[in-house]
């Protein structure tokens, strides 16, 4: 990819482009079964995360549109926590655990941001650039940006779920578009789907770059890339790549 001309809007996905679950999905949720007198190592989960894997996997390639919406998105991931807690041998009616697993990502303090995310955003805003968030995410995306400290860098954050749309639909793209009031052409997406994001972006005519920031934990991010896309290893090589200023 060469710098692209009159460059004035770059938009981001979230899980795995700006931030991961920390310290693990194992960690946390071994936390919670504990409020509920369980006691199962964080090793042991993260080592039967590959349940949740296949089950996310089967899911997805089933009817990918229940990212779209807040139920259905929910029960997903109540459904992958069950089969989790039933992998490392938790008996018994699970609703109350896997309800509060759910709602622990809620909270900015089980995510972290990866090294880099704050300066580059800081340095985007200085050029001028205008930046959004498209995310395949729960409504509560939007406060959590927020809270973990980076929610005023976006003029516009899409998530799935509060939106009605999914990535790689066209509208989740144009529709925040619209709201910055930017031609496709004239726009770059950041993250690190192949399918969701790369493939999903350029559809509508925007550029596009893939992120690979470390053990990616989603299972269908997986797919062939078109030879001209660049893939960044970190949030700031993003800036080697964009104009210095907005014309």
């Amino acid at each position: 990819m060469t710098k692209p001309e009159h460059l004035t809007a770059i938009t981001f996905d979230v899980g795995q482009t700006l931030l991961y679950p920390h310290p693990t999905v194992g960690t946390v949720m071994s936390e919670v079964i504990s409020r509920y007198g369980h006691s199962v190592p964080a090793a042991v989960f993260d080592a039967r995360m590959g349940v949740f894997d296949r089950y996310y996997t089967e899911q997805y390639e089933r009817d990918e549109s229940f990212w779209a919406e807040e139920e259905r998105q929910h029960a997903m991931w109540i459904g992958g926590f069950t089969h989790v807690c039933r992998a490392v041998e938790i008996e018994g009616d699970l609703s109350e655990i896997t309800h509060a697993c759910y709602d622990e990502f809620d909270l900015a303090s089980r995510w972290q941001l990866f090294e880099g995310v704050q300066e580059t955003l800081a340095e985007l805003k200085g050029r001028g650039y205008r930046l959004g968030v498209i995310s395949n995410w729960g409504a509560g995306l939007e406060q959590l940006l927020d809270d973990i400290g980076i929610g005023h860098f976006f003029e516009v954050v899409t998530a799935s779920a509060a939106a009605g749309v999914h990535k790689p639909m066209p509208e989740a793209f144009t529709r925040t578009l619209g709201a910055l009031g930017v031609a496709p052409e004239h726009a770059l997406h950041v993250g690190d789907h192949p399918t969701a994001d790369i493939q999903g972006a350029r559809a509508v005519g925007m550029d596009a770059v893939l992120v690979r920031l470390g053990g990616n934990d989603d299972p269908t991010a997986e797919g062939e890339l078109p030879a001209d896309v660049e893939v960044i290893t970190a949030l700031p090589q993003l800036l080697e790549l964009v104009p210095e200023h907005v014309d």
